[in-house]
Formats: structure tokens, C-alpha cells, sequence
């Protein structure tokens, strides 16, 4: 029976899910079966305190009880976030903003895999777009000239003055003029200055000279060129005509400038051309269906001179020895050098990073071996020649004490 009555009790109790006010207890008797309600515990309900009476006596003798209306201590708030609070210092918590459901968006994305949630700040501005890298604009201006004209001759100085007479411009609106391959190339010091040449620029043309700016051309390589083409009428050279209206099939633009690229033997069958366009072609185009795929030109950069063996190569993996930057010699270093300037690379009298020195780079590389013998023999001579005018020098010296 008492099982029985077990049974029941957790069962009830399981079903009501822990409440105690739904649950109610039955028990079953042998004879009787009566159900009994247990009323739950009131948790809020104040207990009763306990107050004293009072009583004050009178003239005749008697007690009489003082009522007194007892009066509880108030209830202490219970500070639920402590640690909360103690890290707000005492502020209050912000409130949130709720968003109405009508107004939140679904995101149509899918949510990631992991439990993590991203906390991050949406950034509600709209991406700069990124500035395009430009090519810098080249504001000089170019007298050109033919190979066999007689301005060639002359220095910068004189061409300033020339530029000067001819086209009436003042000194102050020049400022460097550098020999380039086509000619001179004149830096102006202001725009208004680089219009007025500009507007006078006609002013050369009865010297043969002429003077416009400077173009920012995309110069290709096309390699292999056919020298010659097998056609009906016998063979015919690959002129720089024939080769820019191929090009011009080919890519659709007419190149601005051609010129052979390299040294070309003549008995080579097959020649390299630069070809200089005012707007980059397609890439990989062939000629004639014969030559190699074009390529863009990029300058190759000369080694640099070495500093720590006074060498012409790059200056980061160098495992030679030190040597003198005055005369080369690996002994001693520069601060302590007691000798005569001498270059480690010729022999030559001057440093080894002069210009002077017959053996240093230059664009078609380093000299050979033949020619280094070559330089450094001529080196030798200048050295010695030095040296005994320096002694001559110093035994007149001498002498007249």
C-alpha cells in the first residue's frame, strides 16, 4: 500500500512539473480513500513579531495597557548586480532601443558554422574608392634635332642662349636644359612660362630645329622580325613602313615611332624592333606571322657600385674583402690611407666610383675581359705619369731650400 501511494505522489508530482501549487497529495487508505490539500508556503508573508506590553500605573494602583502600533524596519533593497554595479561605478545601465519586428530585416545570408556570435560594428559608410595610380605628367619640353645638326655640338649654356635670342623668352623662365638622344630637353620653371615657348616654338623651325613637348609614349619590343619577305615579286627588306602598316593590321593603332633595337648584324636573318605607341597595344601580337610575341620594355637597371670592395655589382651579398675607397688596397681602410689616388677597377689616378674610370658600366654592360686588359694597361701609364711629376715636383721643391 505504501508503494502504491509512492507511486502516485511522484508521478503527480513529475506531471505538475515542480509546481506547488498544482501539486496535491492523495492518499489511499485501506478503508477510505480522502484526498488532502497542502497548502504551499508563502515565501512574501511576514512573519509575526513579537511586541511587549506596556503598562502604566495609575493614582488608584491599577494597570493600564499603553496599545502601541508596532512598526516594522523597512525591508532592505537587495542589490541583485553588485559586481555590475561596482564596474559601472555607480552609472546606470543605457537602455537599448528595441527594434519593432515589422522593421528587422532577414538577413538572406547563411549563418556561419560556429557558436561564436560576431560582435563586431557594422560600418554604415560607404567604401572610398581608391585613387588609380597615374603615370606623373612629364611638363618638359624637347628641341628636337637631326643626327647631323650642328646644335648637337654645342652645351647646354649655349643652347640657353640660342633659345633666348631666337625666341625672345626671359632667362628667368628656363630652367635646366640636359642632352638627351633626340636633343635637349628644357625643364621650364612655370606653366605660363612652358605656354610662351610653346607659342613661339615656329620660331625654330628655319634652323631645322624643332620644339614641342615631351609625350609619354609605351615603348614594345617585337622580336625576330623577319630582314626579308619571300613574295611573288622576289624578296623584299622589312622597312620601317612595311613594319608599321603590319602593326597597324595587326593591333588596329598606328605606332608613332619604330627604330631597331639592339645590335643588328647584317647577316642576322632576323632583326628586333622598339616600337613606341601613344597608348598601350594588346599584348602578344605577332607580325607577319613569322616574328616572336611582343613584349612590354622595361629598362634594365645597371648593377650598383659596391661600396665595401669599390666593384660594380650589388652591393647586398658581397663577401669580399674590404678595400680603400682612395686606392684600393685591402690593407687599410680609407680614414688611415697615406698613398696616392689610385682606381681599383683601371689603374687609372682617381677613385674607383669616378666617372673617369674607363672601366666602369655603361649601358652595354662590363667591359671584357680583353678590353679590361686593355683599360687597365692605359691606367698603368697615367698612374706612372703621375707619380713622376709628383716626385719631380717635390725634388724642385728641395732643391730650391
Amino acid at each position: 500500500m505504501l508503494q502504491d501511494n509512492l507511486k502516485s505522489t511522484i508521478a503527480q508530482f513529475a506531471a505538475s512539473d515542480a509546481d506547488a501549487k498544482a501539486y496535491i497529495p492523495r492518499l489511499i487508505t485501506s478503508t477510505t480513500t480522502h484526498t488532502e490539500r497542502v497548502e504551499p508556503r508563502e515565501v512574501n508573508k511576514l512573519a509575526p513579531v513579537a511586541v511587549p506590553c506596556i503598562f502604566s500605573i495609575t493614582n488608584s494602583g491599577s494597570k493600564v495597557q499603553i496599545s502601541i502600533n508596532p512598526k516594522l524596519p523597512p525591508k532592505p533593497i537587495a542589490n541583485e548586480s553588485y559586481w555590475s554595479t561596482v564596474v559601472r561605478n555607480g552609472f546606470k545601465k543605457t537602455k537599448t532601443a528595441t527594434i519593432p519586428a515589422s522593421q528587422q530585416k532577414t538577413s538572406t545570408q547563411p549563418r556561419s558554422s560556429g557558436h561564436q556570435l560576431d560582435h563586431r560594428p557594422v560600418n554604415n559608410k560607404m567604401p572610398i574608392p581608391m585613387q588609380q595610380a597615374t603615370r606623373p605628367q612629364d611638363k618638359r619640353l624637347i628641341i628636337r634635332l637631326t643626327d647631323g645638326h650642328e646644335w648637337r655640338k654645342l652645351s647646354p649654356a649655349d643652347i640657353c642662349e640660342i633659345i633666348i635670342n631666337k625666341l625672345a623668352i626671359s632667362p628667368s623662365a628656363i630652367g635646366t636644359i640636359k642632352p638627351v638622344r633626340s636633343g635637349f630637353a628644357l625643364s621650364p620653371c612655370t606653366n605660363e612660362a612652358r605656354e610662351a615657348l610653346l607659342n613661339a616654338a615656329i620660331r625654330l623651325s628655319p634652323f631645322g630645329a624643332k620644339l614641342e613637348s615631351a609625350t609619354n609614349w609605351t615603348s614594345v619590343l617585337i622580336l625576330t622580325v623577319p630582314k626579308s619577305l619571300h613574295t611573288l615579286n622576289g624578296h623584299i627588306e622589312v622597312t620601317k613602313e612595311l613594319l608599321s602598316q603590319e602593326i597597324e593590321r595587326v593591333t588596329k593603332m598606328c605606332p608613332s615611332f619604330l627604330k631597331l633595337y639592339g645590335r643588328n648584324f647584317s647577316e642576322a636573318p632576323h632583326r628586333t624592333w622598339m616600337a613606341f605607341f601613344a597608348k598601350a597595344p594588346r599584348s602578344g601580337f605577332r607580325v607577319f606571322d613569322e616574328s616572336g610575341a611582343m613584349r612590354t620594355f622595361k629598362k634594365q637597371q645597371s648593377p650598383e657600385f659596391c661600396k665595401r670592395c669599390n666593384g660594380y655589382h650589388p652591393s647586398k651579398n658581397c663577401s669580399r674583402a674590404l678595400s680603400c675607397g682612395n686606392c684600393g688596397s685591402t690593407i687599410h681602410s680609407e680614414a688611415l690611407c697615406m698613398t696616392q689616388t689610385r682606381c681599383k677597377n683601371c689603374g687609372g689616378p682617381h677613385r674607383s666610383d669616378s666617372k673617369k674610370c674607363l672601366a666602369r658600366l655603361t649601358r652595354f654592360g662590363l667591359p671584357s675581359k680583353e678590353q679590361l686588359k686593355t683599360y687597365r694597361e692605359a691606367g698603368e701609364r697615367e698612374y706612372q705619369a703621375i707619380l713622376r711629376a709628383n716626385a719631380a715636383e717635390k725634388m724642385a721643391t728641395t732643391a730650391e731650400r
